[in-house]
This record gives C-alpha cells, structure tokens and sequence, in this order.
C-alpha cells in the first residue's frame, strides 16, 4: 500500500479492529485513535491500556476486519 493509501484505511477505521502488516512481517490487530502527519497511535485491539505511536513508514499493508471476524 501506499503511504496515502496506509492513511486512508487507518481513518476510515478509527477506533474499529484492523490488521496491520508492519515492515517486520510482524501482523497485529489494533485498533487506530489518530493519525497525525508522521504516524499514527493505536491500542492493541484487547483490554490493555497500552497505546503506541507508529510512523507510517513502518507500514506495509491495513486491513480493516470483516464484521463478525
């Protein structure tokens, strides 16, 4: 995906389930609060309190979950 395509999905989809591919090839389930210019900040999609900031270029691919999923 591209940067603008990464942003895209990542506020189309605040505060809803998505799978995230990083550049690792680690693949997490998050959950996006707010994109800003250089990254986002996200949960983990569970019951921790955690939040972290990630810059999008360490993004490869954002997929929302399917309702149900």
């Amino acid at each position: 995906m591209t940067r603008d395509e990464i942003i895209g999905a990542l506020k189309a989809n605040l505060n809803k389930p998505v799978l995230v591919q990083f550049t690792d090839g680690v693949i997490g389930r998050i959950m996006p609060l707010t994109v800003d210019q250089e990254g986002f900040i996200h949960d983990l999609a569970t019951q921790d309190d955690a939040v972290f900031w990630v810059p999008f270029e360490e993004v490869v691919s954002v997929t929302p979950e399917k309702p149900g999923a």
